[in-house]
């Protein structure tokens, strides 16, 4: 077995002692929520009768270790339980919702990375002009503004005041722009800001004066030579920021009423919806390890030089 095969074995195994603990921390966390789960889905008009056999029915009066022990065994067998809501397996709800999700964090992750190393590239290429002096204040206000506000005033430019995209919802091909584009901001920001370091420091190296005094183009130089040197570390900032996207996209989903799971999380914390909470949780742990997975091997690929 190779170093780098050893090292994803070795990652995929930690990863499910990491998965153990993601489990036992929301299960923990959302048993000592103030509420009785119960009477939320019962209703208000429910007798303590009915509350008291919607609890038999969840499980609720068993002791934790049990309830957690009934929900590992489930996982373990591919099932993560039902929704208390719905009374539809919650695979099956995530499975509905997750597709959405991940095409607006798809999207998303695409428009930041484009629009980022291309700004971080010229920036850097022109450094202390007043391009590079714009673009990093732009990529300031990318940073510190929250993803909700900037939502909100997209809605009210594009769908309220000019009526060229869709408020809302995802019924329409152009649905998909304003929280995409919302979604990307602070990515977009992030990634502007780590390509111009990084290529600053691979500029000021002695094979890119090589380079250039053998009459290599210009664009050759940045491209080729620069860029691909300095991509590692803009690498990592993608990766992670696809990760972030798919826990970021739980407040642009609610914002744009997107048919995500990050609606569908929000929609379940509100009705005390264990089941489909646990699930969702765990997905996002189990995606964000994966992609940790993914990232290594492409450091390989894009740095041969790299060994695990």
């Amino acid at each position: 077995m190779t170093g780098t095969a050893a090292h994803i074995v070795r990652t995929l195994l930690l990863s499910l002692i990491t998965l153990v603990g993601v489990s036992v921390l929301i299960f923990l966390m959302l048993r000592v929520l103030p509420g009785d789960p119960a009477r939320v889905l019962a209703g208000l008009n429910a007798s303590e009768e009915q509350v008291a056999r919607l609890r038999d029915q969840l499980g609720l009066d068993d002791s934790l270790l049990s309830q957690y022990g009934s929900f590992l065994t489930g996982v373990l067998q591919g099932d993560l339980g039902q929704s208390a809501r719905t009374s539809r397996p919650v695979a099956a709800e995530i499975a509905v919702r997750l597709p959405a999700t991940l095409i607006l964090a798809v999207v998303a992750t695409v428009i930041g990375s484009i629009v980022g190393v291309t700004a971080g590239v010229v920036a850097a290429v022109r450094r202390n002009s007043v391009v590079d002096h714009a673009i990093s204040s732009v990529a300031m206000m990318g940073v510190s503004m929250p993803v909700y506000w900037l939502g909100l005033l997209l809605i009210l430019l594009f769908a309220v005041t000019l009526g060229w995209l869709p408020a809302a919802g995802s019924g329409e091909p152009l649905s998909i722009v304003l929280p995409a584009v919302t979604l990307a901001a602070f990515s977009t920001a992030l990634i502007s800001r780590m390509t111009r370091a990084s290529m600053l420091e691979v500029l000021g190296q002695d094979y890119i004066r090589t380079a250039q005094a053998k009459g290599a183009a210009p664009t050759t130089v940045i491209v080729k030579h620069g860029l691909r040197n300095a991509f590692i570390p803009v690498l990592t900032v993608i990766s992670l920021q696809f990760g972030a996207l798919l826990g970021g996209a739980v407040l642009t989903e609610t914002v744009f009423g997107w048919p995500g799971i990050g609606r569908l999380l929000v929609d379940s914390i509100g009705a005390r919806d264990f089941a489909v909470v646990q699930g969702i949780v765990l997905v996002y742990a189990a995606a964000f390890i994966l992609l940790n997975v993914v990232v290594d091997v492409l450091y390989v690929v894009v740095d041969p030089r790299i060994r695990y």
